[in-house]
């Protein structure tokens, strides 16, 4: 046995049984198992050009927040510059108009004022006409000596000062 040259059958069976198990998982097993691994490598090239494609979907929606917030923003500061210029203009329309209104009130009671002064100068003339007749009564009355023309006049001062 030692012979290099003796053919060996057990190692002719080894060989044809080893072609015929690679025929047979080739046949059987290896298009199973490479369809196997052709959906998986398939189903994972999906699901990463879906991820990448919700990333770049996310990433448009972050986008048009963003410029919505600061347009809302913007919005926000120009209706609050509008409203406090509105309020600004309502304050001064309201002051202008107080002004006016004290100033129609302090005319008028001036008015006032006036008409009764006038009327309270009137009066004190016409008491006086009255007072000067009563006395120029009186003085016509009495003898004209110079007593009774003292008495008169502390009597016509003492009316006066009651009238005051």
């Amino acid at each position: 046995m030692n012979n290099p040259l003796v053919f060996d059958w057990t190692m002719l069976a080894q060989m044809i049984s080893f072609v015929l198990l690679v025929w047979f998982l080739g046949k059987v097993a290896w298009n199973p198992l490479n369809n196997m691994m052709e959906k998986r490598r398939n189903f994972i090239e999906t699901n990463l050009a879906e991820a990448k494609e919700e990333r770049q979907q996310a990433e448009q929606i972050k986008r048009e927040y963003q410029e919505e917030m600061r347009q809302a923003r913007q919005e926000a500061q120009e209706v609050i510059a509008k409203a406090t210029k509105v309020g600004e203009a309502s304050a001064n329309e309201i002051i202008v108009a107080a002004h006016e209104e004290a100033e129609k009130i302090k005319k008028s009671a001036l008015v006032d004022i006036q008409r009764e002064r006038d009327r309270a100068i009137a009066d004190v003339k016409g008491q006086a006409a009255d007072l000067s007749i009563l006395v120029a009564e009186k003085i016509i009355r009495q003898k004209l000596d110079l007593k009774g023309q003292s008495q008169l006049i502390e009597q016509f001062i003492q009316e006066v000062g009651e009238l005051q």
